[in-house]
């Protein structure tokens, strides 16, 4: 195997397939891992719906996303609380805000 000179430095081709490779050992080994008492088709293959009878019709399988996202929401409450005091809802606040976070980024940068 050779390497590939671009105008960026050059791309060592065994280096790369050495690593798709280790990645791979890695997928497969943390795969079959996985429970082997699994039986595709039986009960274990259902949906859980809070323990309730699964609807037939699938418009009928919605979750909001107040509900599938619960944990995170409740998780982070006392940071969306900050930002909810601080949202107007006007579209000039929103780009000060962003000129604001830039600028300061832009002066950190400048520093470091």
């Amino acid at each position: 195997m050779g390497k590939v000179y671009t105008g960026f430095g050059y791309w060592d081709v065994g280096a790369w397939i050495l690593f798709f490779a280790v990645a791979a050992f890695y997928i497969l080994w943390l795969r079959a891992q996985g429970r082997s008492d699994y039986k595709k088709g039986t009960a274990q293959d259902e949906i859980y719906w809070s323990g309730n009878e699964v609807p037939e019709d699938g418009a009928d399988l919605t979750v909001p996303a107040s509900s599938a996202y619960w944990g995170f929401r409740k998780a982070l409450e006392p940071f969306y609380k900050g930002l909810l005091g601080m949202h107007t809802g006007l579209p000039a606040d929103v780009v000060g805000y962003y000129v604001l976070t830039v600028a300061v980024l832009a002066v950190f940068v400048l520093l470091v």
